[in-house]
């Protein structure tokens, strides 16, 4: 009988800094324990600086924490890594990473940008600050003029783990950080998409995109699970993302979910699966070095033997 072989899901929450929406990631850390599910949960700085006590919550529930922002979600002109100063970058992370860390007593090395707004600029910025893992490149996404993603500079990254390319994001390099984008075909694979367009396109969507990633990276927000008027949102949020904002997404979840952990996904954290992963990527290395170094010495003894026949 063959052992099954299961996949990498990796279930992410982003916490923006939205008053009223710390119901919601309440509601999906009792979500995670229902399902067993451990979550890569990206914070932003104020949240944490406001919520310790929930953020600390969340790494006692043995959840993994990384960065979003320092106050992305409350602003109507929101923090932009596309472009703003590398100087201003690192203020943004720290601020972020030092409240995340006073809360949970853990520093994170994992981060997301916010609304995907990503640069080479910040790749500099999360290297000096200690940084391992990112998760914002928008690979294979366009938004079509309902998301925050509209640029395709990064629109061909690839949709497997890789280290990024410090004079290209979307290239393969030789950083200190590694890369999972949030899984996409052409809209994002998250809750967003799920409560809008419905289960069976999500079913679809994971089907194309399996095609060509081993592991799919899926995210909501704790506000999709909290009635908008319940909250507090800049002047800008859109009205028809706060349309369907209510606890019944959860139900929502609860089919996606299923459905993935049928589909033979497994749900997994970032540092422990991505270093696994890079530990394969080593030793695949290594044995491609020393099978290259075999055939050479065939080669050098083969040429030496035939000298001596000669």
């Amino acid at each position: 009988m063959h052992s099954r072989t299961y996949k990498p899901l990796h279930f992410t929450i982003d916490v923006d800094w939205v008053r009223g929406s710390e119901v919601g990631l309440e509601g999906l850390l009792d979500f995670c324990d229902r399902w067993k599910v451990k979550a890569t949960i990206f914070v932003t700085g104020r949240f944490a600086e406001s919520y310790p006590d929930l953020i600390g919550d969340c790494r006692r529930r043995g959840h993994e924490l990384g960065t979003h922002g320092w106050e992305h979600g409350s602003l109507e002109q929101d923090e932009d890594f596309r472009s703003a100063s590398y100087d201003q970058q690192r203020k943004w992370i720290r601020l972020a990473t030092e409240a995340v860390e006073k809360a949970s007593g853990v520093r994170p090395v994992v981060f997301r940008a916010p609304s995907l707004w990503i640069s080479e600029t910040t790749l500099r910025a999360l290297e000096a600050e200690g940084y391992h893992y990112d998760s914002s490149v928008p690979a294979r996404r366009f938004d079509c003029g309902f998301g925050r993603v509209h640029y395709l500079k990064y629109f061909r990254a690839p949709s497997e783990p890789y280290r990024l390319s410090s004079s290209h994001l979307r290239l393969p390099g030789h950083s200190s950080l590694i890369e999972l984008a949030p899984s996409a075909f052409l809209f994002p694979m998250n809750m967003a998409t799920l409560r809008t367009l419905g289960l069976p396109v999500m079913k679809w969507m994971v089907s194309r995109i399996s095609r060509r990633a081993s592991r799919l990276v899926f995210y909501s927000h704790p506000y999709e699970f909290v009635h908008a008027d319940q909250q507090s949102f800049p002047r800008n949020m859109s009205k028809w993302n706060m349309r369907s904002m209510t606890p019944k997404n959860f139900s929502v979840l609860d089919r996606f979910l299923e459905h993935m952990l049928l589909e033979d996904y497994s749900p997994t954290l970032f540092a422990s699966s991505l270093s696994q992963a890079c530990v394969s990527e080593h030793e695949a290395h290594i044995n491609t070095r020393i099978l290259s170094d075999a055939i050479e010495d065939v080669h050098v003894r083969a040429t030496d033997l035939a000298g001596r026949h000669q």
